[in-house]
């Protein structure tokens, strides 16, 4: 059979799922209030705007496509705001009801039209989170290398990166090789029809599963540090302290986002 992958990300944009966050109120109305409060939703779009959304638009290769998450209930003037943003990108928004994370998800990429694929590569991002440009080309060629040795389902998961915190004055930035798959752009390919994707299991535990590919040489995440985590952000490997001006430079070769753009956001994040 001829190898012909599908690649599609999934970026989950304050759905009200009733499992999966870190700390959440009992009652979903009361996490809908928590999620759809207006001074917090500025907040995510500040993040989306400078992080996820520029490191989409910017990538080398576009042939991929995006579903964005959100609840049924989410406030009209934010379903504009995203829906104008997005619309370069031709992402398609998933309006769900409040639902189990995992069901929620599933029923995200089955709303995906058959386009006679072999193959699903199923990515995912955070809004608060960024690719470097060359991320969705290297996955294509990662899965269509190591498709050629195996017929199961196997997950791709890119190691080096950057972590910006932007909680103090001004972002601060380490470089991290991770010895763990880390969930930014982290991906499972399998065969069309197979029914699983990339959020089935933790992150954290891919190896465990499935078959994984660990691409350690690359600077391809850009991973964010702010008060508004879900959970909490921390490395598992290699670290090393990067400089304005390293960060800078590393920021040009790889990212749509300049230091400029995260200073605003430091900015915006405190407002």
């Amino acid at each position: 059979m001829t190898f012909k992958n599908r690649i599609a990300g999934l970026i989950r944009f304050s759905y009200p799922a009733l499992s999966g966050f870190s700390v959440k109120p009992d009652d979903p109305s009361r996490l809908q209030a928590m999620l759809y409060d207006r001074p917090r939703l500025e907040r995510r779009f500040a993040l989306f705007e400078a992080l996820c959304l520029p490191s989409l638009l910017a990538q080398s290769d576009p042939d991929f496509e995006t579903l964005i998450l959100v609840g049924t209930d989410l406030p009209d003037w934010a379903r504009d705001r995203l829906l104008s943003g997005i619309a370069p990108l031709g992402a398609r928004l998933v309006a769900l009801p409040p639902m189990h994370h995992y069901p929620a998800v599933q029923t995200a990429f089955a709303s995906l039209a058959d386009r006679g694929h072999s193959h699903l590569t199923s990515f995912r991002l955070d809004d608060d989170d960024a690719l470097d440009r060359d991320h969705i080309a290297r996955l294509r060629r990662i899965a269509q290398g190591v498709a050629a040795f195996t017929a199961t389902p196997f997950a791709v998961t890119q190691n080096r990166g950057l972590f910006v915190d932007l909680t103090g004055k001004e972002p601060q930035f380490v470089e991290a090789t991770e010895k763990m798959p880390l969930s930014v752009g982290v991906a499972l390919c399998a065969p069309a029809g197979y029914g699983d994707n990339i959020f089935r299991r933790n992150h954290r535990l891919l190896p465990q599963f499935f078959t994984t590919f660990s691409d350690a040489t690359e600077m391809a995440y850009l991973r964010s540090i702010h008060g508004g985590n879900d959970s909490t952000a921390h490395t598992t490997g290699v670290v090393t302290d990067r400089s304005p001006a390293e960060a800078s430079a590393l920021l040009g070769a790889h990212f749509a986002t300049t230091p400029a753009m995260l200073n605003r956001l430091v900015s915006a994040l405190r407002s």
